[in-house]
């Protein structure tokens, strides 16, 4: 018996196989030439000849360094230009015209860096900040009820001296519906081995240079800080016998401040800082054990500045 889908052969006419034959054969030609007009990139798709193609990396790029980050003004020779421009900004601050002067030195630094108009921008910067005069990044805030100078500090990120400097007060007395200044503004630090030299930003822009020294023989570490503590006349610990040396005495090396730095990307970096020192002439060359020493009336203006957790990114 056959299947039920053989059909009788007395049906079957003469040549049906080869038309079959015929029809499976175009059927494939058509399909083969379908997949090739799918399968040709467009004109759009089409790179121009020699072009490479960048092979895509297995990781992402590493970051960029340190040093490749936007750098600041890098002192230069004084031209009679930029001489004029410096005079004229004395004669302003002489006269008490401060943000005229500040002005005309920021437009001077940024166009050509003259070192003693990089000093001089620094010098009307302070005065600026701790004179009642306002200037950019300072606001007048009314004293509401529960505040204290401490709370009003760190809802502006600034510092109970800095608020007291500005607003000329003896004590930490405050009064309900009194105003007075604040700096509402973001202070941060660059430091270059190079140069032995510490940036005070605000909010991003030089604020104010220093000269510092750095570690003998590169030891201080080139990556990104934070301040975590902050001490007046601080006890030293020598690190020969781990004796602490306290403040006042001769052996102590840490002069009239201390801020104590530390990494979150290199927790292993422990015991580095920011302090003061007596050795003046060591400012301005590699001569520390590895922390960042300034002046004593450098340091001490610094820590009234800048809040704990400030970034202090160090470079070559």
């Amino acid at each position: 018996m056959k299947p039920i889908y053989a059909g009788s052969y007395k049906s079957r006419k003469p040549g049906r196989w080869k038309v079959v034959f015929v029809v499976i054969v175009l059927l494939h030609l058509v399909g083969v030439g379908a997949y090739l007009i799918i399968s040709k990139p467009s004109n759009k798709e089409t790179l121009p000849p020699d072009t490479e193609v960048a092979a895509v990396p297995a990781v992402a790029p590493a970051p960029a360094p340190l040093d490749a980050m936007p750098s600041l003004p890098v002192a230069s020779a004084s031209s009679p230009d930029s001489q004029a421009l410096v005079s004229a900004a004395k004669a302003s601050m002489e006269g008490g015209r401060l943000l005229d002067a500040k002005i005309t030195l920021e437009q001077l630094v940024a166009t050509h860096p003259d070192a003693e108009a990089i000093q001089l921008l620094g010098e009307v910067n302070m005065q600026l900040l701790k004179s009642p005069l306002l200037m950019p990044g300072k606001e007048y805030y009314a004293i509401q009820s529960g505040d204290y100078l401490q709370k009003i500090a760190k809802k502006f990120n600034t510092t109970v001296a800095l608020l007291k400097a500005m607003n000329g007060l003896e004590t930490d007395t405050i009064r309900l519906g009194d105003r007075m200044l604040v700096y509402n503004s973001h202070f941060s630090i660059r430091v270059s081995k190079s140069r032995n030299e510490l940036d005070l930003l605000m909010n991003g822009t030089l604020f104010k240079r220093y000269s510092v020294g750095t570690g003998k023989f590169g030891k201080t570490p080139a990556v990104e800080f934070s301040i975590m503590d902050k001490i007046i006349e601080p006890p030293w610990t020598r690190p020969s016998d781990n004796r602490q040396i306290e403040y006042g005495d001769p052996e102590n090396v840490l002069g009239t401040r201390w801020m104590a730095i530390k990494s979150a990307d290199h927790p292993e970096l422990t015991g580095f800082g920011i302090h003061g020192t007596w050795q003046r002439d060591s400012i301005g060359t590699q001569s520390s054990a590895g922390c960042v020493r300034m002046l004593n009336e450098d340091v001490e203006e610094l820590f009234d500045l800048v809040p704990r957790k400030a970034s202090v990114i160090i470079s070559e």
